[in-house]
């Protein structure tokens, strides 16, 4: 029913309120450009991608902005017709977003691509992308995705527990349980959702609350407890900020240790009084590229009962003898409880998976907000998924490729340019015993090349660029103040003149005298 204020009201007019938004966004823009935190995304170019370069230079009318990607779309359904080139580790950049990630500028406008026939593009080798095996552009798991998208449309839209799951949904959790040899997994949106969901609703107490004054038990109401004494989770310093926000949802005790050192966490496993503890780590850490050591982890676990979570996102794939990412590799998968995923990395789709106990997943389903009140996956990137699934374990040769190439670029590289590092390398590893003994050899996909300061960083990542290769500078708040990195991310589909010239243009974007550092530790 309608309701006047009278002017004595405690309300304030509506016209203060705005007025007080509208100083928050000033100020906080205002902070931000003070302290060079205004971030931005830039476009890269797919329109034309569809053609190969050949074509490009044969007959540049067959770059009409009128060109309709369901023209495409149309011709990838047809299975004997050959797909159309795509190179994952090549992109093409219109000349004004080029310059605009020369100069670290924002985009201030919306590109209108229907008006723009004549742009002219740069390509950049792409040292940035997560697809590590290059799986997203394969020919099987790209038909893959369009056939289902062609029968299926998007699938069901609704959550998974309404009706958004599938007998497709199903058989990827399957394929997933069994890859970390659980018994069971859980989908997800994101594996950002993943991970914040595990934390907030493995730290819940659930119990059921009973009415005093019935002895019907039809209403007694389920009640949460959360209490900080009850539940303690040790996160590594540099885990992932998906942990990070779970931790913060978490109703728990949250105790840092210092990045891999198991000796303070047992320390602080000793001196918890917790009735329940999380133990929780990155598998590969996103940004340094060094590894967890599960199996230590798991002795630990021994001396002082916890749950322990990994999160495997840049390790599924790359690690392990059949991809089952890092605890495979370390023979560590039975000590992990719960481990974490996410498929749009080496998978090369989208999407974020726990892989559990049926127990765990009941409660997951029941609890997991992040699930619970999200829209299902779509059927086409589920089925792409699963392809990529089967490649991977019918083509070890992608991941030997990938482990090859940061071989190759760990030791000839950085070494013989006498670039820093911070592995050691056997040298009499050949390509086939790559995968299978990843973890003793101690390499990394993920090279961060410490810069210090952002200027430092941002000369580095524009040095790179102007010679091709796009790796940009990581800066604040991903990163500590005066900790900016290059992070390079290796990939399956890098020649070896990619890797040679990379070395190249770090040699050149360095003074002489000046050491690049790939490791904090």
């Amino acid at each position: 029913f309608p309701m006047t204020l009278s002017s004595s009201s405690s309300f304030p007019p509506p016209s203060a309120v705005v007025s007080e938004w509208t100083k928050w966004v000033e100020e906080t823009l205002f902070h931000l450009k003070s302290r060079g935190l205004i971030r931005d995304v830039k476009p890269l170019s797919t329109r034309d991608l569809f053609l190969g370069e050949e074509d490009h230079d044969k007959d540049d009318n067959k770059r009409r902005a009128n060109r309709r990607i369901d023209d495409y779309m149309s011709k990838i359904n047809n299975d004997d017709e050959p797909m159309a080139s795509f190179d994952p580790v090549r992109a093409r950049v219109d000349e004004e977003t080029y310059e605009r990630w020369l100069n670290d500028t924002p985009s201030e406008t919306i590109t209108d691509f229907s008006t723009k026939s004549n742009k002219s593009f740069k390509v950049v080798t792409l040292f940035s992308s997560n697809d590590y095996l290059g799986l997203s552009a394969n020919d099987r798991v790209r038909r893959a995705f369009s056939n289902a998208a062609s029968e299926f449309g998007m699938g069901y839209r609704a959550s998974q527990l309404i009706a958004g799951y599938t007998d497709y949904h199903r058989a990827l959790e399957e394929k997933l349980a069994i890859l970390e040899r659980k018994s069971s997994c859980v989908l997800f949106p994101t594996g950002f959702a993943a991970n914040m969901s595990v934390l907030q609703t493995l730290a819940e107490r659930v119990y059921i609350k009973r009415d005093s004054n019935s002895r019907n038990r039809n209403n007694d109401s389920l009640a949460d407890v959360h209490s900080t004494q009850n539940v303690e989770i040790f996160s590594d310093a540099l885990n992932h900020a998906s942990i990070v926000d779970g931790c913060r949802l978490a109703k728990a005790h949250i105790s840092i240790f210092k990045h891999l050192d198991y000796e303070e966490l047992e320390v602080k496993l000793k001196k918890s009084s917790a009735k329940r503890k999380i133990v929780v780590t990155d598998a590969v850490f996103s940004i340094d590229g060094d590894v967890a050591d599960i199996k230590r982890l798991g002795a630990l676990k021994k001396k002082y009962p916890f749950l322990l979570i990994v999160d495997e996102a840049h390790s599924t794939l790359v690690y392990g003898e059949f991809g089952g990412g890092l605890a495979e590799a370390q023979d560590a998968q039975n000590d992990v409880d719960v481990a974490i995923g996410t498929l749009s990395k080496a998978v090369g789709a989208h999407g974020g998976f726990v892989c559990c106990s049926q127990e765990i997943k009941s409660i997951l389903l029941s609890r997991g907000r992040g699930q619970i009140y999200s829209t299902s996956l779509p059927v086409p990137i589920v089925v792409a998924a699963i392809e990529a699934l089967n490649v991977a374990l019918e083509r070890p040769d992608l991941a030997n490729t990938l482990w090859r190439n940061v071989h190759y670029f760990h030791n000839h590289v950085l070494r013989q340019k006498n670039i820093s590092c911070r592995m050691t390398v056997k040298k009499d590893k050949n390509a086939s015993e790559c995968v299978k003994n990843a973890f003793d050899i101690r390499d990394s996909h993920i090279v961060p090349i410490f810069c210090g300061d952002e200027r430092t960083a941002l000369r580095i990542a524009k040095h790179l660029l102007l010679r091709g290769f796009h790796a940009p500078a990581i800066r604040p708040p991903t990163v500590p103040e005066n900790e900016c990195v290059i992070r390079l991310a290796i990939n399956a589909k890098h020649t070896i003149e990619d890797l040679d010239g990379l070395g190249d243009a770090l040699n050149e974007a360095f003074s002489f005298g000046e050491s690049i550092v790939t490791s904090r530790l």
